[in-house]
C-alpha cells in the first residue's frame, strides 16, 4: 500500500513536471513566432514602399504644390518649373512654349527673369496675346520673352537705383529703387528672388514691351 502511495506520488510529480515544461516550450514558441512575424511585416512594409513609388512621388509632389519662394524644395526647380507651377504665370508660361523657349530656360545657364503676371498680360492692348500665341513667325514672341531675361543671375540685393540691365534681347532696362520699392523699366517687382536651380525669377506687374525696330 505504501508502495502504491508513492509511485502514485511520483506519477502526479512527473505529469506536473511535463505539463510545467510544455507550457515553456509553448511560451517560447509563441514568443519566437511573434518576433519573426514581426520582422516579416517590417520587411515587407519596407519593400511595399521600395515597390511602390506613387506613395513618395504623390507626397513630393503635393509639397511641390504647395511650394513658396522662401521654400529651399523651390529652389531645386529650374526656372520653368517655377514659373509653371506658380498659376498667376500661366500666360507666360504659355508664351515661353509658344516661343520654344522651354528648353533655353531649363538650361544649367544662369539666368534672371521678370515673369509678369497675367494681370500684366491683361493690361496689354485687345487680341495682343492671342495674336502672339498664334502667329507662325516667333521672331517678335521671342523678342518680348528675351526682354524679361538677363543672361546672368541678378537678386534684388545687387541692384543698384538706375542701374542699366541688358536683357537677352539687346537692349537695356533700367532700375529704380526708392525704398522698399523696386521698379524694372515701367514695371514693379511684386516678388522678388524667388532662386531656382538655374537662376532667379523675380515676378513684376507689367510685361516689358521691347523697343519696336
Amino acid at each position: 500500500m505504501k508502495n502504491h502511495k508513492y509511485n502514485l506520488l511520483l506519477f502526479t510529480l512527473y505529469s506536473v513536471f511535463l505539463a510545467a515544461c510544455a507550457g515553456t516550450e509553448n511560451t517560447d514558441t509563441g514568443t519566437n513566432t511573434t518576433t519573426a512575424e514581426t520582422q516579416i511585416m517590417e520587411d515587407n512594409s519596407g519593400s511595399q514602399a521600395a515597390m511602390n513609388p506613387d506613395t513618395d512621388m504623390s507626397s513630393e509632389d503635393t509639397t511641390r504644390a504647395n511650394v513658396s519662394a522662401d521654400n529651399t524644395i523651390g529652389r531645386d526647380m529650374n526656372i520653368v518649373a517655377l514659373v509653371q507651377q506658380n498659376p498667376n504665370l500661366s500666360t507666360f508660361f504659355e508664351l515661353i512654349k509658344q516661343a520654344d523657349m522651354v528648353v533655353t530656360l531649363e538650361s544649367p545657364a544662369p539666368y534672371t527673369v521678370f515673369a509678369p503676371t497675367n494681370e500684366a498680360f491683361e493690361a496689354l492692348p485687345a487680341g495682343t496675346v492671342e495674336a502672339l500665341k498664334q502667329t507662325d513667325d516667333k521672331i517678335e514672341l521671342r523678342r518680348l520673352i528675351q526682354a524679361h531675361i538677363l543672361p546672368n543671375r541678378i537678386a534684388s540685393t545687387e541692384m543698384r537705383d538706375n542701374m542699366p540691365m541688358k536683357t537677352a534681347q539687346g537692349d537695356n532696362v533700367i532700375v529704380r529703387k526708392k525704398g522698399q520699392t523696386l521698379t524694372v523699366g515701367n514695371a514693379t517687382v511684386v516678388i522678388a528672388d524667388v532662386t531656382a536651380s538655374n537662376g532667379i525669377v523675380h515676378v513684376i506687374d507689367r510685361v516689358l514691351v521691347p523697343p519696336k525696330k
